[in-house]
């Protein structure tokens, strides 16, 4: 071997302890944000399919106009429709 590769075997030897350890973090670290981003994804996906099953109603607009009158004064005040 030349020196140049026993010197480099002869560092990563030395710090092997801090190199595996950063290199485990590194890992985890990587797991975690893909676990995260996978349920990121299934959680939009079910709200989506959710949202296409069971959609909200569209507002009455007829409701609106029915439970405000106007007064002799020009203004708006809320009053429920006879039944």
């Amino acid at each position: 071997m030349s020196q140049e590769k026993v010197d480099r075997r002869k560092e990563y030897k030395k710090n092997r302890k801090q190199i595996l350890a950063r290199e485990k973090r590194n890992s985890q670290i990587s797991k975690f944000i893909a676990y995260i981003c996978f349920i990121a994804i299934i959680g939009g996906v079910g709200f989506s399919f959710y949202k296409k099953v069971n959609p909200t109603p569209e507002p009455d607009p007829s409701t609106f106009y029915a439970l405000t009158a106007s007064d002799s004064y020009g203004i708006l005040t809320p009053s429920l429709p006879e039944k």
